[in-house]
């Protein structure tokens, strides 16, 4: 093949070349350019295809422009082979069918932009022209964002002795972040103080231009406030702010009935305020919002079933922002008896740590979270740690305290310190059938030592975290403890297959056999069939998905 196209490129002068698929063969019969667009009327060298409407002036197969000086840039197609970069240098768009290219500075600027001058009229971010300097050569610090960087042209405008990025000069002029309640305008310099960061928790330098807030004393980078995980690309210049905000009504999740009496959105009866001095210890007296064991304190209970929530699950607002999410959630109370029972329903999984739970979740989209993450947000504080926490990306680190890596976590600003959404949610305080006393959570160095796990009987590592009472100097495993999934609320019913499912507690003298793994049921709570003739009985939500599965493949 490759001698027949070597005789085939010298006939009749047919040339090959990377700007098109087929070979090119000289004329000087003149016809329009696929390049510059133009039908010269004087004698021209012209390539022309005999196998499509292709033609082009010689001289407009390698030229000169003044966006890049230093070499000439060859024309070059985009469907043939080349895959270097998919953006022009200059506008940032993606490159279609045909380019120029330097191969030699790794340099590509599309049509478009080859044809325009290197001046830039209208911006958002500055008042007059500005010029674009295609050198990537240049180190500065950008105006508008404040970053030292040559990852962007500059533009400058010379009457101001004003520079910034090419990237920069469309900046949104009004936006919503998930990390702040109000709205953050753009402003050239802050004031004299000091700023930090509201998303990566850094000193923002006043000189140079931020978002910030008219409301309150908040600021952020400018390239922080941008970001995907953070902004949700809407620009709400002259736009209402009822219109604009990707949050619905602040409505409150109660309405007040009574002293001491209200009306919450997630129950159709009315709840009674108690306040309880004396412990209960009942792990099926569990709140529906977060699905932890109500012991003490405060809560609202309903006077006609046994529905109850905390004081402080009862007060959740009804739509909330988190860092997790770049729109706003809404909190949805879980399926009532006798309403929607679909599996997919009554159980879901918590984007940030993980678990199952039927309790409340937020959601956005497709996004959940439980109750207990959703509370997490802004500046957090963990008794395992000196300083505070925050949410500062979603990329992939590695907990400190189990040595999971996961997304999204919470991270030290001060120390190389990370905590996933799990082991922050860990309750501080339980209770245990296997210990009269309460049992606290401890972190790791709290002992030195060999110890043993007094439910599993399996050594505890001190340098992980785990449960212990203090008055009989017990230490416990946490999954030991807690189970494998202790957000479960025994009574919770759902529908597999037009099989009626429950959640109930695992507090027999005897221990049944999982009818999927064949296994004890060693949990505190286990999956089991209403129907008094069916004697199904599922150890965990594995088992559960196991079960579906097969199901499932019996159906195909």
């Amino acid at each position: 093949m490759g001698e027949i196209d070597k005789i085939r490129d010298g006939f009749l002068g047919a040339v090959k070349l990377a700007v098109h698929r087929h070979f090119l063969f000289p004329t000087n019969i003149s016809s329009k350019c696929r390049v510059c667009s133009i039908e010269r009327l004087e004698p021209t060298k012209v390539l022309t295809c005999n196998q499509c409407e292709f033609s082009l002036h010689e001289d407009c197969i390698e030229i000169t422009s003044p966006s890049h000086h230093k070499h000439p840039l060859k024309l070059h197609e985009r469907i043939i082979g080349y895959r270097r970069r998919d953006q022009c240098c200059l506008c940032r768009y993606k490159l279609l069918d045909m380019f120029y290219n330097c191969s030699r500075c790794m340099f590509e600027v599309c049509m478009a932009c080859l044809k325009r001058p290197l001046l830039i009229y209208k911006t958002t971010s500055h008042k007059h022209p500005l010029s674009l300097m295609p050198i990537d050569s240049v180190s500065f610090t950008c105006d508008a964002c404040g970053s030292v960087d040559n990852s962007s042209y500059p533009c400058t405008c010379l009457q101001c002795c004003f520079i910034i990025h090419r990237d920069c000069i469309d900046l949104p002029s009004v936006i919503s972040i998930n990390r702040h309640d109000h709205r953050i305008s753009h402003v050239d310099i802050l004031r004299p103080e000091e700023w930090i960061c509201g998303v990566c928790h850094k000193i923002i330098n006043n000189q140079y231009g931020a978002y910030s807030c008219s409301v309150c004393h908040y600021a952020v980078h400018s390239k922080c406030a941008i970001r995907d995980d953070v902004w949700d690309g809407k620009e709400l210049d002259g736009i209402p702010e009822e219109e604009g905000d990707n949050k619905t009504e602040d409505i409150t999740p109660f309405e007040v009935i009574d002293d001491k009496v209200i009306k919450h959105f997630s129950h159709e009866h009315i709840l009674r305020f108690i306040y309880q001095d004396v412990l209960i210890r009942d792990e099926n007296q569990r709140c529906y919002a977060c699905v932890l064991p109500f012991y003490y304190d405060a809560c609202y209970i309903c006077t006609h079933c046994d529905f109850i929530l905390h004081e402080t699950c009862a007060n959740l607002p009804r739509t909330k922002r988190h860092e997790l999410h770049k729109n706003h959630f809404t909190l949805y109370p879980n399926p009532k008896p006798g309403e929607d029972l679909e599996l997919s329903k009554s159980f879901f999984t918590c984007v940030a740590c993980q678990r199952p739970s039927n309790g409340f979740r937020y959601e956005s989209g497709n996004v959940k979270l439980d109750v207990r993450c959703a509370t997490i947000s802004d500046e957090f504080n963990h008794d395992s740690h000196l300083h505070s926490l925050f949410i500062l990306s979603l990329f992939p680190r590695e907990c400190s305290a189990c040595d999971q890596m996961v997304y999204g976590s919470l991270s030290c600003v001060k120390l190389d310190f990370f905590l996933c959404f799990k082991c922050a949610t860990l309750p501080k305080e339980v209770f245990n059938k296997n210990d009269k006393h309460p049992l606290y959570l401890r972190y790791s160095g709290y002992r030195y030592g060999n110890y043993w796990c007094e439910i599993c009987e399996k050594p505890t590592d001190p340098r992980k975290w785990f449960y212990s009472c203090d008055k009989c100097c017990s230490t416990l495993h946490i999954d030991c403890v807690l189970g494998k999934s202790p957000y479960m609320r025994p009574g919770h019913s759902f529908l597999l297959s037009s099989r009626e499912f429950q959640v109930v507690s695992n507090n027999h003298t005897s221990r049944p056999f999982c009818t999927i793994c064949s296994l004890r049921c060693k949990d505190a709570f286990v999956l089991k069939s209403k129907d008094e003739t069916d004697t199904s009985c599922l150890c965990s939500l594995k088992c559960l998905d196991s079960l579906v599965m097969s199901m499932q493949r019996i159906k195909l």
